[in-house]
Parts: C-alpha cells; sequence; structure tokens
C-alpha cells in the first residue's frame, strides 16, 4: 500500500504519489516570468524558495480556467527539483495497493501516454497515476496545437 493525493481536473481524478508532495497551499501572487512555456504561468515565493507553477490544465490542453477558492497548489519535489502543480481542487489522501494499478493503455503501436504511470480503480472511478517526473521533462514537444 502507498498513499497517494488525489485530486480533480477538469472533473477527471489523478493522483501523486504522496511521498512525492511537499504541502498544498492556496493560490498566491505569481510572478510573471519572460520566454517559458506557456503552460509555466510564473513562480511563486514559497518562504524565500522560487517555485515555478505548471497549471495542470494547460499542460493537459484543457480550456484556461479562472482561479477559484478550491483551486490549489501542489508543491511537490522530484529529484531536487521543486514544483508547484496548479490543479483545480484537491480531493483525498488514500492508500491505492500495487494491485490495484493497472498499465496505461497503449494508443497505438507507437504511442503511450507518458504523463500516466498508471490506472488505479477506487470506488468505481477511474483515477490517473501520474508521472511528475515526465510532466517536468516533457518541454511541449507533443503539444497538440489549438484549431
Amino acid at each position: 500500500m502507498e498513499k497517494y493525493l488525489t485530486f480533480f481536473i477538469d472533473g477527471q481524478l489523478f493522483a501523486i504519489p504522496s511521498s512525492e508532495v511537499v504541502e498544498i497551499i492556496r493560490m498566491q501572487p505569481i510572478t510573471f516570468v519572460p520566454k517559458i512555456p506557456p503552460f509555466i504561468i510564473g513562480v511563486i515565493n514559497l518562504r524565500g524558495k522560487i517555485v515555478p507553477l505548471v497549471d495542470v490544465r494547460l499542460k493537459f490542453n484543457k480550456e484556461k480556467r479562472e482561479y477559484d477558492d478550491h483551486t490549489s497548489i501542489i508543491v511537490a519535489e522530484v529529484n531536487d527539483l521543486s514544483v508547484g502543480l496548479i490543479v483545480d481542487s484537491v480531493n483525498d489522501v488514500t492508500n491505492i495497493a500495487k494491485n490495484q494499478i493497472s498499465d496505461t493503455p497503449r494508443l497505438s503501436k507507437d504511442t503511450t501516454n507518458s504523463f500516466v504511470k498508471g490506472i488505479a480503480t477506487l470506488n468505481e472511478n477511474a483515477v490517473m497515476i501520474l508521472d511528475i517526473e515526465r510532466i517536468l521533462a516533457d518541454e511541449d514537444d507533443d503539444q497538440i496545437p489549438e484549431n
């Protein structure tokens, strides 16, 4: 059993290992940074540490949405890199056993969803388990252009 933090993006439930979560905070004043990918909306100063913010909705090609009282920043750390993930709302911390996690389905012979490590079922809901490292490493090469 491992603990996972679950959260919503556009009505869909996602999860990351709670071991990667440093803290969950409310929206903060965001400092704009020029010449960065559009899904990185800027940085925040978190007790003297500069943390880049990834709007997960934009990263997943979802429509931009106004931030509200439910919008949260999940501050995560992977390989000594801190990042703030902006999510629609945080749900819960839950236990997920390895045997509850299925592999990500392959969409075609050479395509996989590189951001999703696996899919778990919780209370009959599919939960996408995200790979934060891949989300950060992906420099938007495979961004789908908007029509």
